[in-house]
């Protein structure tokens, strides 16, 4: 059903969670559905983590798609998720303040998700209004944890702040020592890659969508927020100027650049 109401998380009552359902859903719609997600949040689905977590793997299983997880505040701990997930399988939120993140009370990253990501386990941003900390992203970098694709979650509630726009998002990155190149193939990329449609998205092969971008880099000190409402100061901030969506073009407005 999704989350319809803001109070009760769309899993605490775990009749929803029908992997039957789930299944014939996604075969009925083959080219929209590319995989299984599940909120693991206990205010998303109270106490139920575990066994919502069982079934959505079941259905990914059963659909050989990938299983993206939304970890942050679940009442288990993050583990007893990574050790079961896939190669291939998604950790969205994953550089998350929130209690059962990946980086433990001793600011170390966890055994399990070093374990996950070598296991070809994709580790999501994801940022959204509550799940980007700068210093648990720093963290991770010092030890050579990176994302694995960069997302901005933008919705109603964040896009006129922390998180504004994927581009936005990008920036803060550049903040943290990844290069440009390097956070457009992770945007781009690897994001189509993930779901299955390298052949079709992200790319500029002969005969995908034309699907382009033309991003300015310019540079200016700017405020960046996390969603701890914690600020760094960049040097660089990427606008857009035009974008190409399946050959229309569209101008980015002046109060953008």
């Amino acid at each position: 059903m999704g989350q319809l109401d803001n109070d009760i998380g769309e899993l605490e009552d775990i009749r929803w969670a029908r992997v039957d359902r789930a299944v014939e859903m996604s075969d009925l719609y083959k080219d929209a559905i590319v995989g299984i997600k599940v909120r693991l949040s206990s205010d998303i689905v109270g106490k139920n983590d575990l066994f919502a977590f069982g079934k959505a793997l079941e259905a990914g299983v059963e659909l050989n798609k990938p299983l993206m997880i939304h970890v942050g505040g679940s009442i288990h701990p993050i583990e007893k998720f990574l050790e079961q997930l896939r190669p291939g399988d998604i950790v969205t939120h994953a550089f998350t303040g929130r209690p059962n993140g990946i980086v433990d009370n001793n600011g170390r990253v966890i055994d399990a998700a070093k374990d996950a990501i070598k296991r070809g386990v994709i580790f999501d941003v994801g940022h959204g209004a509550g799940s980007f900390s700068f210093d648990i992203a720093e963290k991770c970098l010092e030890e050579g944890i990176l994302p694995g694709t960069i997302s901005s979650d933008v919705h109603k509630y964040n896009v006129n702040g922390p998180v504004h726009d994927l581009l936005t998002t990008l920036s803060k990155f550049l903040y943290l020592g990844l290069g440009i190149e390097e956070v457009v193939k992770l945007s781009t990329v690897n994001p189509s890659s993930a779901i299955g449609m390298d052949h079709k998205i992200g790319t500029l092969n002969v005969g995908a969508d034309a699907d382009v971008a033309i991003i300015d880099p310019i540079e200016k000190k700017i405020t960046l927020t996390d969603s701890e409402g914690e600020i760094r100061v960049g040097n660089t901030l990427l606008v857009p100027v035009t974008t190409l969506k399946k050959g229309n073009i569209f101008v980015a407005s002046p109060n953008m650049l």
